[in-house]
């Protein structure tokens, strides 16, 4: 019986060190994407930030809270390139003891599911508010990161999109902190003061007797964004944004304030990563590491006994030959 015991473990080992190199090569990657069922809420919240009210009766900045819900949820796309899924956003901000919002958007956004890149599949757009005051759809191809940075984010600078400028900027590496116990890497994307659009709003907003003058719309954006390396999900993004409406030397404000996650979902967002994280630091090196160390003991304790089993059987075998 005690034979067997040698093959045995040699077997068992070699078989616990391919299971260790299959579970990287396999499981690794399958955890390493975004989910297909993908359906999330986030809330934003911007205190004390000031926005232009563009009742007819107010036509001036106010100060207010906002409330910022943005909804996205995976589309069924099966005709989309190998790798690439396709997320709908629903962003709603809405001022604090307002009736209605101040901002709606909804867009399509391809991406890479491993790497948050944006995709050239030409399903995506944006929804804009037209001169007439009707909702339009206008095709966009993105570029950079979107919604997310890579599964195992390097310490490195990344192109951000940003879907005011129409166009992706560098958010540069600036270092690790600390999330609620959690290793974050922090990125920063400035973007200067920039001209996005002109628009024609009543003289009186720049206290001007013209009826209508042509404002420039200019915009400013600087975005802090705390990212878990392991899964590049954003943890907290916080937004210090500097929008005005420009004409003739005076600025009017448009948007001017900062926007970041509320309590509640930076927690909820925490709990949902660090789960995910703890699967794949598991399967990419724990897992892996532990079968593969446990394989060489057992191969290396058969290889033992396989020695000592035939230096018995020499032993036994130079015993009979001096009792002959």
């Amino acid at each position: 019986m005690r034979r067997i015991f040698s093959p045995v473990l040699i077997g068992v080992g070699t078989f616990l060190i391919v299971a260790g190199v299959l579970v990287k090569a396999y499981a690794v990657p399958t955890l390493a994407v975004v989910p297909l069922n993908y359906d999330s809420t986030t809330y934003l919240e911007a205190k004390g930030a000031t926005i232009f009210n563009s009742d007819p009766d107010v036509l001036a900045p106010e100060t207010v809270d906002l409330e910022i819900s943005s909804h996205t949820v995976a589309g069924d796309y099966p005709e989309a390139p190998d790798g690439v899924v396709v997320w709908a956003n629903n962003v709603t901000t809405t001022p604090v003891g307002w009736d209605q919002p101040f901002q709606q958007s909804r867009e399509l956004t391809p991406f890479d599911e491993a790497t948050g890149a944006a995709s050239t599949y030409d399903v995506g757009f944006t929804e804009i508010e037209n001169d007439e005051g009707q909702i339009e759809q206008v095709d966009v191809i993105r570029e950079g990161q979107v919604y997310k940075f890579p599964f195992d984010t390097q310490k490195k600078d990344y192109q951000q999109w940003d879907s005011e400028l129409g166009e992706a900027t560098t958010a540069t590496y600036e270092g690790e902190e600390q999330l609620e116990g959690t290793t974050v890497y922090k990125f920063v994307q400035t973007i200067e003061p920039t001209i996005i659009d002109t628009v024609d709003v009543p003289g009186t907003v720049f206290g001007v007797d013209e009826p209508t003058v042509s404002a420039d719309m200019v915009y400013a954006m600087t975005r802090t964004l705390y990212v878990e390396p392991i899964t590049g999900a954003p943890l907290n993004r916080v937004e210090e944004r500097n929008q005005v409406l420009s004409y003739d030397g005076t600025d009017v404000p448009a948007f001017v304030g900062t926007v970041q996650y509320t309590k509640d979902s930076q927690a909820d967002s925490l709990d949902k990563v660090q789960t995910r994280a703890t699967l794949l630091m598991l399967a990419r090196w724990v897992f892996p590491i532990g079968l593969v160390v446990v394989g060489l003991l057992c191969i290396g304790g058969g290889l033992l006994l396989r020695r000592r089993q035939e230096a018995a059987a020499q032993d036994q075998e130079h015993k009979h030959l001096v009792d002959a």
